[in-house]
Formats: C-alpha cells, structure tokens, sequence
C-alpha cells in the first residue's frame, strides 16, 4: 500500500495524516498517514526497517503483532496531533518501525538473559543504547539520522512515541509468557 501511494500522488494526499481532515472525520488518516511518504528515500528506508522488524516482531508474536501496528499507528498520530501544533500533517513508517525495533530487542536481551548468554544479552542491550543515543540526538536537535529531511519536517515525537509503545508491547509479551507459564 506504502508503494502504491507513493507511486500514485492523489493517494497519497487522501492518506496523509492531515489534522484539519481528521477533526473533520477522516479518521482513517490516523491509521494511513503511516503509509506515505516524502520521497523515495524516505520510502525506502522506512519499508526496509518495517519489512525486517515487522517479520521478526509478528514472528514472535504472530496473536499481538496485527494489534500493535494499529494500537502504534493510533497512538503515534495522537502524539504528534497532540504535540507537534506548529505542523499541519506527518507522513512516514518511521514511529512504527522505531516500537518495532524497542519491541525486538527487548525481546531480544529478554531471550539471551532466559539462555544466560550474556555476551549476547551485553550486544543488545548495547544496541538498545544505540538506539537511545539516536533518539537523544535527534530531540535535542530537531534533526533525523538515516534519511535526507528535504522537503519536510522531521517530527522527532513520531520516533519518541514510537518508542515507549514499542516498550509496552515488550511488557506485554513478557507478561503475557510469564502468565501462559
């Protein structure tokens, strides 16, 4: 659908999440704004983090992985709605694919503590950091790392917010195995 919007710009405009469009009832842009895009990099780089994250995530937990994306998409455009009052609209998977990769490695350091592999367990807790210094970076100074931002507004809060939902899926999943047990 991502590729198909971008291909074919009027959809891209009728998906968009545009808040004036959404206070006025288009309430499926909160879901389909995560679906366009600013340009081909940006396409590009936010579909590769979500195909790679997205298998793992919904391999790991094939009965939680459909409700995340909309509960990440959902509380993403409520963030940035609520947040970001300067701008008019967002585009992008980057948010998602932020809850994702919080989500993975969480699962991630959670396997290698249960195996006691701590080498492993110190490799993504390091990445966990990565991504925490990423973060950091980014809302100290307004810019994004890993895509060309021409063209549009980078909207920090997307990734933040993707961040902590990515989080509490990973608490789900762990309350979910320790309750299962």
């Amino acid at each position: 659908i991502a590729i198909t919007a971008y291909a074919f710009p009027s959809l891209t405009v009728g998906f968009q999440l545009d808040f004036a469009s959404v206070t006025s009832g288009q309430w499926w842009r909160l879901l389909t704004g995560h679906l366009t895009h600013f340009g081909g990099s940006h396409l590009f780089w936010d579909l590769l983090m979500f195909v790679v994250l997205g298998a793992a995530c919904e391999r790991q937990h094939p009965k939680l992985y459909a409700v995340s994306l909309i509960v990440m998409s959902l509380g993403i455009s409520a963030t940035i709605i609520l947040t970001c009052q300067d701008v008019s609209g967002y585009r992008g998977l980057s948010g998602i694919d932020t809850g994702l990769f919080v989500w993975f490695i969480a699962d991630q350091i959670r396997q290698c503590l249960a195996d006691r592999d701590r080498m492993f367990a110190c490799f993504w807790t390091a990445t966990g950091m990565l991504l925490i210094g990423k973060l950091l970076y980014e809302f100290s100074t307004g810019e994004i790392l890993f895509v060309n931002a021409d063209g549009f507004k980078p909207l920090v809060e997307s990734h933040l917010s993707g961040a902590a939902l990515g989080a509490v899926f990973a608490g789900l999943g762990i309350a979910w195995r320790r309750w299962k047990q």
